[in-house]
């Protein structure tokens, strides 16, 4: 008689033999269903590449090449762009960060002549420079120093 090892061996050989015999039909179906879902599934874009490629491996792969090396040039381009707004910006936010400095420094100049001088003082230096677009517009009707535009 068998020993039980010798047995259970058998017995679990059997089985899996049995379970692949089963299983591996079932397995390559499945295979075969999902090869043919993708096939379904590939666009006309990606067949033409592959027939392509098929019938001129060197020329697709030049295509290829080219067509990166144009890609390139479009992302050098657009970073060259994203660069130039980027300095853009920064010089708009130190002209910014001046033209808030400035009119700073003037709303406490008038602060504190408030009450104390007659008149309403004046940016003076470099202050006036940044701030001579706001000035005429904001200080025309207490002190006119040319003909009130008409917008």
């Amino acid at each position: 008689m068998l020993s039980d090892e010798v047995t259970n061996t058998i017995i679990i050989s059997v089985t899996a033999l049995a379970t692949a015999a089963i299983g591996a039909p079932a397995g390559i179906k499945t295979i075969k269903a999902r090869k043919a879902r993708r096939a379904a599934e590939v666009d006309d874009e990606e067949q033409e590449a592959v027939e392509r490629y098929s019938a001129d491996p060197g020329q697709f792969v030049k295509d290829v090449l080219r067509s990166n090396a144009q890609l390139t040039e479009r992302v050098e381009a657009a970073e060259a762009k994203a660069d130039r707004i980027e300095r853009a910006f920064e010089a708009f936010k130190q002209e910014d960060r001046k033209f808030r400095t400035a009119l700073a420094r003037w709303v406490g100049q008038i602060m504190n002549a408030w009450g104390v001088e007659p008149e309403m003082p004046y940016p003076e230096g470099d202050d006036a420079m940044t701030l001579a677009d706001v000035i005429p517009s904001a200080l025309e009707a207490t002190q006119p120093r040319r003909p009130p535009r008409h917008v």
